[in-house]
């Protein structure tokens, strides 16, 4: 394969792809990037490095090629196209044995430990002068290295992964072979079959094997001929498991003839999610790690029990994949059996469907009465959270978190809680740091009234600006990690913010990336979520189309009207609606056509629930540009002439059905009645205005006024439109 120009990477944001994509940029490949959910800090690193990130599978380029993970079905619909358009289709084993097949690929293999090995091996090369490509399965600490780099040299480290298959594509000049347990059993259906595969990939080895010195890797060496062949002594052996990680890396250096006899391993920076230390006190100690086999957790427990023989030893637990869990539920519980104490969470599925045979519970029959009897499995943090407890000076311990799945974030929200001491709620704060962009905003005690229409109120406890859909997203498991109440915010028009503020995060989506108004086809637009009404109403102008010429003086967002169905002279945003892509409370983005939208008046439920990102409009056809800005021009002049110009928060009151609710407030004597600064509109008496020094309680007291005396004199129970932050109108309507 020659190298291509332009290549789209699907799914890459897993610590497979990711190393890829960088690769292929250092070699001046244009590099496409996309995935359903990328995550900081990968995702500004990957931008720094000239990789395009894109929010649709709708590359800006045509590619030569298309790579994607393994997670990603080679029958997935999204392909469908590409396919049609006779782009090639590889998975990311298959495209790098083509790539490389002309390179001298020292390749890194087995069932556990590869990234470890490849890490300390790549970093020990470069400190030695050694030049070489390679591509590293998880970051480096503190990115000290990017996981992927690109050489002129005629050598590449890599990691080979057995997960998938594509392993039997390779033909490595160097294979350093650390371990063959039975693991992915899902392909791999009998405890042989990937000593098989490892078999053929060390016959196929060009020159040299490097292997740990036990079963059943001793035996199948005996059967290489004309390969250099150096052992190194496996974990069990050496005297620790990172130890046994050195001798291989000292093996291969030997090997390739590089002197590495003085470098201090010490020195390593270490490997993200490979015992990571998140937190440490002298009570206790917070561990998150990658294991997710049994060999690896025995290993794992016995250095940390060794480390810190005085501390009470706490696993959490989360099992990676139901076929995994199913086959080697007995080897999970006896080493787990070793915890002092087991937490469990459930099965992480990856791509697997849900087997009832392979969740965590199933540990539990094989599990020893004291464990079996505490472990439980928890579904929220806070339970997680008062399980683990505090330490003392005469219970001190060590937490780990164990395990490949969504567990790091479990990790992750602990050493925060942990960290903010006395101060729980700076725990939100600890937990965002280093992951969330640096171009999204958050503000601690941050005021909110300037940012309304009206006006008035008090301030949020945390204020953001996320910078995308992903920050978005960490931001909403921030919240619910630690129970933190959330808001919306897009304009501040038909909102009010209580005096006393908000105790929570107030989320606005601004920026370039939520005002986004692109032309999709000759008659429709998508629009970010964030783009204001007018802005869609003058781009919808100049581009010739109708029907949007109503949002001319709607002072709101996109977001904002989709949640409220903002409407105006006769029409509703839905009316232009052809689908909306939401953020949904599970955290998944969801596409859904605007038919199949739960809509009523000022409401659309999928929009309460979740938080809409953008939308596709439809225009009502095309005119000339002097017709549309005529009609523009009149709707604007109208408003003019029917609404107050002084600050406010818009219509006040629902609309009953019979009168207007502005009709209704005049027939009750009511235009011009104030409360302090505040007062009701002598133009409209649906608006209540900010006259100068007005107050939220202000305007609380005038809509209870306005409510009661319109009920008295017309019989009529008014209803807000508008929305009170935070809080509920029944705690001050009766």
């Amino acid at each position: 394969m020659r190298r291509p120009k332009k290549v789209l990477l699907l799914g890459a944001g897993g610590m497979g792809m990711a190393p890829l994509a960088l690769y292929l940029r250092g070699a001046g490949v244009r590099v496409e990037a996309f995935d359903d959910r990328f995550s900081e800090p990968i995702r500004s690193h990957l931008l720094s490095f000239g990789v395009k990130i894109i929010d649709e599978l709708n590359p800006i380029k045509i590619p030569d090629c298309i790579v994607h993970s393994s997670a990603v079905s080679k029958n997935d619909s999204r392909l469908t196209k590409f396919q049609k358009m006779g782009i090639p289709l590889y998975r990311r084993g298959d495209f790098l044995a083509e790539l490389f097949a002309r390179k001298r690929i020292i390749a890194v293999v087995g069932s556990h430990g590869k990234s470890s090995v490849t890490g300390r091996l790549v970093w020990a090369l470069k400190n030695c002068g050694f030049e070489t490509s390679y591509l590293v399965g998880a970051q480096f600490k503190d990115f000290h290295l990017p996981s992927g780099f690109y050489s002129n040299s005629k050598w590449v480290v890599m990691e080979v992964d057995e997960s998938d298959g594509s392993i039997d594509g390779f033909k490595p000049w160097m294979t350093v072979a650390l371990n063959c347990d039975w693991d992915h059993v899902d392909l791999y259906k009998e405890k042989s079959s990937f000593a098989e595969t490892l078999k053929s990939l060390l016959l196929r080895t060009k020159r040299t094997v490097v292997f740990a010195d036990t079963n059943p890797l001793d035996g199948m060496t005996r059967e290489l001929k004309g390969k250099q062949l150096y052992p190194f002594k496996h974990a069990e052996e050496a005297a620790n498991f990172l130890d046994a990680n050195e001798r291989a890396v000292r093996q291969t250096a030997k090997a390739l003839g590089v002197d590495i006899t003085n470098l201090k391993f010490s020195e390593f920076p270490g490997m993200e999610r490979r015992q990571s230390t998140l937190f440490e006190s002298s009570q206790r100690v917070v561990i998150e790690d990658y294991a997710h086999h049994p060999t690896e957790i025995a290993s794992l427990l016995r250095m940390r029990g060794q480390l810190f023989p005085d501390h009470k030893l706490k696993v959490v637990f989360q099992p990676h994949r139901y076929s995994r869990t199913k086959a080697l539920a007995p080897s999970f519980a006896d080493e787990l059996s070793h915890a002092d104490e087991l937490h469990l969470l459930q099965t992480y599925a990856a791509f697997e469907p849900y087997d009832r045979s392979g969740t965590v519970e199933s540990l539990n029959g094989y599990l020893p009465p004291r464990l079996r009897e505490t472990a439980k499995v928890y579904t929220h943090f806070r339970d997680l959270r008062l399980a683990l407890g505090e330490p003392s000076e005469l219970a001190k311990d060590q937490v780990l978190f164990v395990g490949a799945g969504d567990l790091w974030k479990w990790a992750h929200a602990f050493s925060a809680w942990q960290t903010a001491g006395a101060v729980k709620q700076d725990a939100f704060g600890y937990f965002l740091k280093g992951r969330i962009s640096e171009q999204t905003k958050l503000v601690e005690n941050a005021p909110l009234g300037a940012m309304t229409t009206m006006g008035v109120g008090g301030g949020a406890k945390w204020y953001c600006e996320p910078a995308n859909t992903e920050d978005l997203t960490t931001l909403l498991e921030a919240c619910d990690f630690f129970e933190l109440p959330r808001s919306m915010l897009g304009r501040g028009s038909n909102l009010i913010v209580p005096d006393q503020g908000f105790g929570g995060l107030v989320i606005r989506l601004r920026g370039d990336y939520w005002k986004t108004i692109d032309l999709r086809s000759e008659d429709t637009l998508i629009v970010g979520a964030g783009a204001r009404l007018k802005e869609i109403c003058k781009f919808a102008c100049l581009k010739n189309l109708k029907g949007f010429e109503f949002l001319e003086g709607i002072p709101g967002t996109l977001g904002g009207a989709l949640r409220m169905n903002a409407g105006a002279m006769g029409w509703e945003i839905f009316d232009m609606v052809e689908w909306v892509k939401f953020l949904m409370p599970d955290g998944q983005v969801s596409q859904i056509a605007g038919d199949e939208l739960e809509v009523g008046y000022r409401y659309c439920r999928e929009a309460y629930e979740g938080i809409a990102l953008r939308a596709k409009l439809r225009a009502k056809g095309k005119a000339q540009h002097s017709e549309i800005r005529n009609i523009i021009d009149q709707l604007s002049k109208k408003r003019r002439k029917n609404q107050p110009q002084q600050a406010s928060s818009g219509c006040v009151f629902r609309n009953p059905e019979n009168h207007p609710a502005g009709w209704l407030i005049d027939q009750a004597g009511l235009k011009g009645e104030k409360v302090g600064g505040a007062g009701v509109s002598e133009i409209h008496g649906n608006f209540i205005v900010n006259h100068g020094g007005a107050t939220s309680d202000h305007v609380i007291e005038l809509i209870q006024r306005v409510k009661k005396r319109v009920k008295e004199s017309q019989g009529v129970i008014l209803e807000p439109e508008v929305n009170l932050l935070g809080e509920s109108w029944n705690q001050y309507l009766s």
